[in-house]
């Protein structure tokens, strides 16, 4: 690979040709390390919705994150809390890999929200998580003055779970062109 956006296509095409992975997607209450997931999409690499629900958190949502994605408490009052969609959650990405735009953020988040329920991880972890943001700033390589590719927002995308991660399938496509 002599390019650092041939190295994002050949990861792409590499993830198009196989099975083992999906796109997790999570909206929060906010992002700071209190917060937490009022919502959560998995995505097969087939555009199959595994998972799309809402999620209870044990706190308000914020008029700020509302927002962003437009969930309110009114939207989360009748959801399930999170303890009754961590199964199901474990369930879909167990011998996965998980594709995340934005990984670090959605993990974290993932992370403190196990934390709140004193829930153990699910696997959503080093390897086995991979970033399609870096990727696609990559691909798209445009450089901050002082090197390094500038993060791309997420085209398409609506700031619903699901519509991120449908969203984030159309960037890899993209890419593998």
């Amino acid at each position: 690979m002599d390019t650092d956006r041939e190295k994002a296509a050949f990861w792409a095409r590499s993830l198009l040709e196989r099975l083992d992975w999906v796109i997790l997607d999570t909206e929060t209450t906010g992002i700071s390390p209190h917060d937490e997931i009022v919502q959560i999409a998995v995505l097969a690499p087939d555009g199959e919705a595994l998972l799309d629900t809402m999620i209870r958190p044990t706190r308000s949502i914020p008029n700020e994150a509302t927002g962003i994605h437009g969930i309110t408490d009114a939207d989360v009052a009748d959801a399930p809390p999170f303890p009754v969609i961590f199964p199901r959650l474990k369930e879909i990405i167990a011998g996965k890999t998980v594709i995340i735009y934005n990984a670090p953020f959605d993990v974290r988040l993932i992370r403190q929200t196990l934390a709140i329920h004193n829930l153990p991880p699910p696997g959503i972890e080093g390897e086995r998580v991979e970033c399609a943001m870096l990727q696609y700033s990559a691909w798209y390589g445009e450089l901050w003055p002082d090197g390094g590719y500038k993060w791309q927002r997420l085209r398409g995308g609506d700031h619903t779970a699901l519509g991120d991660c449908r969203a984030t399938l159309a960037v890899i496509r993209k890419m593998a062109g």
